[in-house]
């Protein structure tokens, strides 16, 4: 590999704790002040869970854009989803 280091031969697409924690913090501290879901997915919708706080257990850290079209698994790069709506969004 010549010393270079390519990330996508490393498939480094996990967020990790700190990351997955900091986002998780700042999109639950702002869900209640607009009235919305802590997950984005859920807070467009129309449905009983537009107003529901998950817990973090039970959302995943997701990339808003996608990590196999060369975006970055970085802080800026990073949304908490439900689990069923981060199963549903794909290569999207």
């Amino acid at each position: 590999m010549g010393g270079e280091r390519e990330t996508k031969l490393l498939e480094v697409r996990v967020f990790d704790d700190a990351i997955t924690k900091s986002v998780y913090a700042k999109q639950t501290a702002e869900a209640p002040q607009s009235g919305q879901s802590n997950c984005h997915h859920c807070a467009i919708g129309n449905d009983a869970n537009k107003t529901k706080i998950w817990t973090l257990a039970v959302m995943n850290a997701d990339h808003v854009e996608a990590w196999s079209k060369g975006r970055a698994t970085s802080l800026s790069n990073c949304e908490m989803l439900c689990k069923t709506h981060n199963r549903a969004t794909g290569n999207k």
